[in-house]
């Protein structure tokens, strides 16, 4: 045999040698791909009883408590969880393992409490949530009423604060780009009036209706539909985002005695006919929180507990409803003499308003009474009351009137967003509805 027949035969064939490494590549790739089903599989079936950390009274504890699944321990609150007897530090040691192994949790954010704030133990925690206090409200609270109204000292305050800054990554200074973004993002509900959208209108932010976080502002005389629209925007709150709402509940602040479960029931009846609602009246009454303010003290008191009570419920509320804002303080602050106090109450009363709206971003819609300005000699005399304190407060001020019949104007006061324009509406048995229905 010659030398080259000898190599030919010990030399392997290159297209045989391809086709050997292919075969390989497709055993590997089957083997990936049934470690990654099997690594997967295995964190998906992954026990609480598999947590480190996780002792059996800890356990015994979730399942006295019906928390038996690892998505029931990563969706219950910390407070809630630390109100049934576990320790914090417990749950956040299991809560990160459950992060690190199951990826739908990869970007969970875990909720601040007041114990991750240096300096402030178990002990202080609950003496401050025992008071209302959250963290939440110490971020926005001024350091005066942190130390007026819950004892904490102007050096505790100030280090407190600046803890929390830090604990959320620093102060953040962010380009108007991104708050255009996060502005386009903010969910909105409409005002059931079609009318009344299109005059709110945003075109370069595509939102109409009602944002969540704003504060609006409704003043007008006697009749001219404040309290008619504060109820209807309790029941459009609650349309699901497809029918044009956000599906959540609403509160009913009521100075006036002017709540009317008959009206609820009314304009919920329109929308069930006219948008094929689902959502029973039942329902829709139970998802509206109602509670009574009998003078300005009582009411700036079930302002103040409003804050704990959203604490509590976070994203389950998205309106806030004041009828009437300014009733109680013109009735019990009487004459010039009183002007000053009156002015300072009603400022500190409104910041908390705004303190909801910016804290828990839920809109916040409150009436407010007119009075005639005795100096006006051309025009409406028609203003609201409150002064420049009430002017300032609103992000959006409608001015409400009468028109023929029961057709109302309503038109933008002032607003930073929209221009002075003016829609007409009509208050129906059935609600608030655009006037040329009713023609």
């Amino acid at each position: 045999m010659s030398k080259k027949t000898q190599k030919e035969s010990v030399e392997p064939d290159a297209k045989e040698i391809e086709e050997k490494y292919e075969e390989h590549l497709i055993e590997l790739a089957k083997e990936e791909e049934k470690e990654a089903e099997k690594q997967k599989k295995s964190k998906s079936d992954i026990q609480l009883k598999d947590l480190p950390g996780l002792g059996k009274k800890s356990l015994d504890t979730l399942n006295e408590n019906n928390i038996t699944t690892i998505d029931q321990l990563m969706t219950t609150r910390l407070v809630e969880l630390q109100a049934m007897g576990m320790q914090r530090a417990i749950v956040k040691k299991a809560r990160e393992e459950i992060i690190k192994i199951v990826p739908r949790y990869k970007f969970f954010k875990e909720e601040i409490g007041l114990e991750d704030i240096p300096g402030v133990g178990k002990t202080t925690a609950e003496m401050l949530r025992e008071k209302g206090m959250n963290v939440y409200l110490l971020e926005t609270t001024p350091i005066r009423e942190l130390e007026e109204k819950y004892g904490i000292t102007e050096k505790a305050a100030k280090k407190y604060k600046e803890s929390l800054v830090e604990i959320k990554g620093g102060a953040e200074f962010i380009n108007a780009f991104d708050i255009m973004e996060k502005q386009k993002e903010a969910p909105a509900f409409t005002y059931g009036i079609k009318a009344l959208d299109a005059l709110t209108t945003i075109e370069e932010l595509d939102v109409a209706g009602v944002r969540l976080g704003e504060t609006i502002e409704l003043f007008g005389p006697f009749r001219s539909g404040k309290s008619q629209i504060c109820h209807q925007l309790c029941v459009t709150v609650q349309l699901p985002p497809e029918l044009g709402g956000v599906g959540k509940k609403a509160v009913f602040i009521d100075t006036e005695g002017t709540f009317s479960p008959s009206r609820i029931k009314a304009i919920h009846a329109r929308l069930q006919r006219d948008l094929g609602w689902e959502k029973n009246f039942e329902d829709v009454l139970r998802d509206i929180t109602y509670a009574r303010a009998y003078n300005s003290d009582h009411q700036m008191s079930l302002i103040e507990r409003l804050l704990e009570l959203l604490y509590n419920h976070k994203e389950e509320y998205a309106l806030v409803a004041l009828d009437s804002a300014t009733a109680h303080f013109r009735a019990e602050y009487s004459g010039r003499g009183t002007l000053a106090e009156r002015q300072q109450t009603i400022n500190y009363h409104l910041s908390t308003l705004g303190r909801i709206a910016d804290t828990y971003n839920v809109a916040v819609v409150i009436t407010n009474q007119v009075q005639a300005n005795p100096a006006a000699f051309f025009g409406d005399p028609t203003q609201p009351a409150g002064g420049h304190i009430l002017g300032h407060w609103a992000i959006t001020r409608f001015y409400l009137r009468k028109s023929k019949g029961e057709k109302r104007i309503i038109r933008i006061f002032d607003s930073p967003y929209l221009p002075e324009s003016e829609a007409v509406f009509a208050i129906t048995p059935e609600g608030c509805v655009d006037a040329d229905t009713t023609e």
